[in-house]
């Protein structure tokens, strides 16, 4: 497995489009190889976002960000991003792992 968790900064007022923007790809197919990708905020962080990403391997994460979709989530999510305040955790899941 291969976990990721981190936060997102949004530039100041635009967490709820960036939240629309990471949010529309709750009703499609799911992604090859995810088992989880929670998109979660803290209402005392007025622009982070915090995502937690389960994946069967590295690879099936590396591969996601190939997809068409994918790239171009990226691409409208760049512009209101501050990549400044990102922070980022690669975890190994023990417990808990959904089926």
């Amino acid at each position: 497995m291969f976990m990721l968790h981190g936060r997102l900064a949004a530039k100041p007022g635009k967490r709820e489009e960036l939240l629309a923007i990471l949010a529309e790809g709750e009703h499609r197919e799911p992604m090859p190889g995810c088992r989880l990708y929670l998109v979660a905020v803290d209402e005392t962080d007025a622009d982070g976002v915090w995502i937690t990403e389960l994946w069967e391997s590295e690879d099936a994460h590396t591969a996601s960000l190939q997809l068409d979709r994918v790239k171009e989530q990226i691409t409208r999510a760049m512009p209101i991003l501050d990549t400044e305040g990102f922070k980022r955790q690669q975890l190994e899941a023990r417990a808990g792992i959904p089926d």
